[in-house]
């Protein structure tokens, strides 16, 4: 088990950083042909080939119902975020799902002052949620999957982030909806993803904000990787407005980083859709892979904290 994500890390090759601001990318390609075929939320949305929505009239706040009516499997990836419906959500955790198949994936509220419809199935909002957030998520998770089986999250500890979120972004929403702090600073996300294309033949990237990383996002093939690109920088790029400072790393940094990240502890779930979900945890670092037919679809890895050693 360890060996799967040690193999998955040691296979990239660091390229150097493109950057804006206080924001640095650092491309990742991996050393090997690989990929299994599937198709992305945004990609299924546009041809409506899937539907999302409450899992039933009345709603259920960690649980939304998904029906993939296309024939290819579904990718969605942790952190993407949904609008409409009973109140705003985020997906906990990347989860493939079956094709023609009804399925109930794990979220949370991400809009606390709303419970009530505002459209019948949600649409896609081109953002995840933010760094911090996802990092915070993805602990709890695992937690949760340790308890339950399943990728939940501590919904107080979600809202707390959104309500610290808006308040340093300077934004007002009356639901405390987080979809406000992109809204209010579409400009200067929309200018960030002009200046940072995605890295070519690369499967991931490395974020760094003021000279520290900030999360690694590595899938199984660049197409993946270009068509979440614009959602992956406006989750970097809203936490670097926030933290303003242009300090830089170099990439030596990085891969020494990415090199410490590959010994720690390792744990496997059952994923709600296929295949399954591997949780890390080391002193230096916390991580998820989801695993479908032995292809590490989707890795995500974050630092951890010093008050979360």
């Amino acid at each position: 088990m360890e060996d799967m994500w040690r193999r998955t890390l040691e296979a990239v090759q660091v390229i150097e950083a493109v950057a804006a601001a206080s924001l640095q990318i650092f491309g990742l390609k991996r050393s090997e042909d690989g990929g299994i075929p599937y198709t992305t939320l945004d990609e299924a949305l546009g041809a409506g080939t899937v539907e999302v929505g409450e899992v039933s009239k009345a709603g259920r706040v960690p649980h939304l119902k998904v029906i993939n009516k296309g024939d290819a499997m579904l990718f969605i990836m942790a952190g993407e975020q949904l609008i409409g419906a009973k109140q705003n959500r985020v997906v906990n955790a990347s989860t493939m799902l079956g094709p023609k198949g009804e399925w109930t994936i794990d979220v949370s509220c991400v809009e606390r002052g709303r419970w009530g419809y505002v459209s019948r199935n949600f649409r896609g909002d081109n953002s995840s949620s933010h760094a911090k957030l996802r990092r915070m998520m993805l602990r709890k998770s695992s937690a949760a999957y340790r308890r339950e089986g399943r990728p939940g999250s501590d919904q107080g500890a979600v809202w707390r982030e959104v309500d610290r979120k808006l308040m340093m972004m300077g934004s007002r929403s009356p639901s405390a909806a987080l979809h406000q702090a992109f809204a209010d600073h579409r400009s200067k996300l929309d200018g960030a993803l002009r200046e940072l294309a995605a890295p070519a033949g690369c499967c991931g990237a490395v974020f760094a904000i003021g000279g520290r990383i900030a999360g690694v996002e590595f899938f199984d093939k660049p197409s993946t990787l270009s068509k979440l690109w614009p959602k992956l920088v406006n989750a970097y790029a809203i936490d670097a407005l926030e933290e303003g400072e242009e300090a830089a790393i170099n990439r030596d940094d990085v891969v020494r980083w990415l090199e410490s990240s590959c010994e720690g502890h390792l744990e496997r779930f059952k994923s709600p859709g296929l295949g399954e979900d591997f949780r890390f945890e080391s002193d230096e670092a916390v991580g998820a892979c989801l695993v479908v037919e032995d292809c590490p679809v989707h890795l995500e890895l974050f630092p951890k904290l010093k008050d979360e050693a």
